[in-house]
């Protein structure tokens, strides 16, 4: 670019002086610039009357003319017809056409002129129905809203138009349903009947019908569903008619004929009850017949079998029961009443043996039973039930055999014995010094690592010697190799760098012997000559004036450059030390810019 700007001022120049001159060509695409209609851009030469093609259809936008082109200029057109210059898929304008854009067959108001392409895509050449939303496939004709003033969801009054589709909701303060009952209240919108009331909320209903402004359901007190009649919707507390009695007594149960009256269950009519049976008429503290399956005859407190019935208040009195109960072993006498089963104890440990024996006693067992006969040793009170093991440590150093059995104890199973493992598996449990099996190998050599087959040794937890807890040793006969390490580079001339091998594995130590590596250590391009280690690109430099020229070689060689080379290749005289540059194309540019 710098050259042609270079060239358009020395012609600039040279045009201010006259003839003389040959055709200029500024741009040097071969066209004089008397018929280059742009000297400074070789792309472009030929004068058109064209039309930017924006969207490349091949028709042009009016608004955008093109005057100059190439061989190779793209994005123009001869024709300004394009009616849609960002959209390649219309160009054309056709008349006569009926919108529809949705593609739904219902059209806008036409006829109009539209711009279309191969099809007639977003419109038809005949109108169809009316389309109220003519972006929407889904939605043809409007439909009905009413105003909803209270926000109940029911609208009322008159309707409006309006043209639903995916996503919209009907204009704020409006719905899709009509018939609200009551606009100003949102609690209401909708007529119900009703076949009862229940005027007093008592759950007792009279027969009503009606009908009512409601919200969802009926409001409390109407129903559609009979229930128990009430005798007074006025009064929730009065129901039903009920019976009474007179009570003179006044301990709520009466006697004689009864009378109907609408009251109250706790309604209190004095001299008058809603209980009849009284069994004591002129006693307030009992008035019913109750039966009994226990009573006390000596007045200990306990009880024995015993039925009849008794005249009673709420309850029984003190002394009987309905519940057959035999607390009292003799109810004959006041300071025996526990009838006890129980086993001689000899040690006194709580637990007897031998055979039941039953005796009549007081709350507490007999002295020198018990009330269990599982003692099993019964002259020793340390211990006295059977306790099971399932793990067994003879030796005592805590870690466990599976072994089942049963044994005499007291609280808890002796030293020894468990019901779970203790610290864990004993491999040997005669011994309290060896409890744990390891996997051994053989370590002949001394060196950590063991070889051979693997045998299991009953240690106290550590491998010992001459053994090893790994068996990889892969040279069991030298302490100093013990592991396969994998070599894949080599430094053969000892450089310091290191070239690519086949892979190999080597029996070594801690690392891999020389010279061998498993990462590589620079890229060796001659390992066999330590003084050439690196691949560089040089350039022949025949006059030995530090720059060469091309062509450029790749060479491998160590920190020095060779002699008759050189890194750099734009030397214009490579057979002249005292030339590297092309002084004539300097001079000549110096010229033109200090015109």
């Amino acid at each position: 670019m710098m050259r042609a700007w270079v060239w358009l001022a020395l012609g600039l120049q040279l045009g201010c002086g006259g003839g003389g001159v040959g055709p200029r060509d500024l741009d040097g695409d071969g066209h004089p610039a008397e018929l280059d209609c742009d000297d400074t851009n070789p792309t472009r030469w030929l004068s058109v009357v064209g039309y930017a093609d924006t969207d490349g259809d091949g028709h042009g936008e009016a608004g955008q003319p093109v005057t100059c082109v190439g061989d190779t200029t793209k994005g123009w057109a001869q024709t300004a017809s394009d009616c849609a210059p960002g959209d390649a898929s219309r160009w054309r304008s056709v008349s006569g056409l009926y919108p529809d854009v949705d593609g739904d067959g219902a059209t806008e108001a036409g006829p109009v002129t539209g711009c279309v392409g191969n099809t007639l895509a977003g419109y038809q050449e005949r109108p169809g129905p009316p389309d109220c939303d003519d972006r929407d496939a889904t939605v043809l004709a409007p439909v009905q809203a009413w105003a909803d003033t209270d926000g109940d969801g029911v609208g009322a009054g008159a309707a409006i138009m309006w043209c639903p589709g995916q996503g919209r909701t009907p204009p704020n303060g409006y719905v899709l349903t009509s018939g609200d009952c009551a606009p100003g209240d949102t609690r209401l919108w909708q007529r119900l009947s009703f076949t009862h009331r229940d005027e007093d909320g008592d759950g007792f209903v009279v027969a009503q019908p009606g009908t009512l402004c409601s919200g969802e359901h009926l409001p409390t007190g109407y129903g559609t569903e009979s229930g128990p009649a009430d005798c007074d919707d006025h009064d929730a507390k009065r129901t039903a008619m009920v019976e009474r009695w007179l009570d003179p007594d006044g301990d709520s149960y009466g006697g004689g004929a009864p009378v109907l009256r609408c009251a109250a269950p706790g309604e209190h009519v004095p001299g008058e009850t809603i209980l009849s049976g009284d069994c004591a008429p002129g006693d307030g503290t009992r008035w019913q017949i109750l039966s009994y399956a226990s009573r006390d005859g000596d007045g200990d407190g306990y009880l024995s079998p015993a039925t009849g019935q008794v005249c009673s208040g709420f309850w029984l009195p003190q002394g009987y029961s309905q519940a057959v109960r035999s607390d009292d072993c003799d109810d004959g006498n006041v300071a025996l009443f526990r009838a006890w089963s129980v086993y001689a104890d000899a040690d006194g440990d709580g637990v007897g043996a031998g055979a039941a024996t039953s005796i009549c006693g007081t709350a507490t067992v007999p002295a020198g039973y018990g009330a269990q006969s599982t003692d099993c040793a019964p002259q020793d009170s340390s211990m006295w039930r059977m306790l099971g093991f399932t793990y067994r440590d003879a030796d005592g150093d805590t870690y466990t055999v599976a072994q089942s059995g049963e044994l005499c104890a007291g609280a808890a199973l002796p030293a020894g014995y468990a019901t779970q493992p203790l610290s864990g598996e004993d491999c040997d449990d005669t011994n309290a010094t060896t409890f744990r099996n390891v996997t051994a190998w053989a370590d002949t050599d001394g060196d950590g690592v063991g070889a051979g087959a693997s045998t299991v040794l009953c240690t106290h937890g550590q491998v010992p010697s001459p053994w090893s807890a790994t068996g990889t040793d892969c040279d069991a006969q030298d302490a100093t190799r013990w592991q396969d390490l994998s070599a894949s580079h080599a430094d053969q001339d000892g450089d310091g760098f290191t070239a690519p091998i086949p892979a190999q594995t080597f029996c070594t130590g801690k690392a891999l012997p020389a010279p061998y590596f498993s990462k590589a250590v620079g890229n060796d391009c001659d390992d066999a000559d330590a003084a050439r280690y690196r691949w560089t690109y040089l350039y022949r430099d025949q006059d030995a004036d530090g720059v060469g020229a091309t062509p450029r070689q790749m060479t491998c060689l160590g920190p020095a450059v060779l002699a008759g080379w050189s890194l750099y290749g734009d030397d214009t005289d490579d057979n002249d030390a005292a030339v590297q540059t092309d002084e004539a194309a300097e001079e000549e540019l110096s010229l033109i810019l200090d015109l």
